[in-house]
């Protein structure tokens, strides 16, 4: 994930994809840290989580449960809106 277009390609992304579960109410994101060690970010909004990896093109739903609902790429959203 890089580039100030990426980061708006990717709220776009996350906006969109919580309304489509129905999740409401504000989103909130979380560093992930690993050994102190910075590997991506989480947001979470109702009751779903999004996951993106350090170095991923990846978005990667997830339930209150844990169990994968969908992933998303950014680099084809991004391709998408240059066209």
């Amino acid at each position: 994930m890089d580039g100030g277009a990426t980061l708006d390609i990717l709220h776009q992304i996350l906006s969109k994809t919580f309304a489509d579960f129905g999740a409401t109410g504000p989103m909130v994101r979380t560093l992930l840290l690993k050994d102190r060690y910075f590997v991506g970010h989480k947001f979470r909004c109702g009751g779903i989580q999004a996951v993106v990896p350090v170095g991923s093109d990846e978005i990667a739903f997830y339930d209150q449960g844990g169990t994968l609902l969908m992933t998303v790429s950014i680099a084809a959203q991004d391709e998408q809106k240059a066209a």
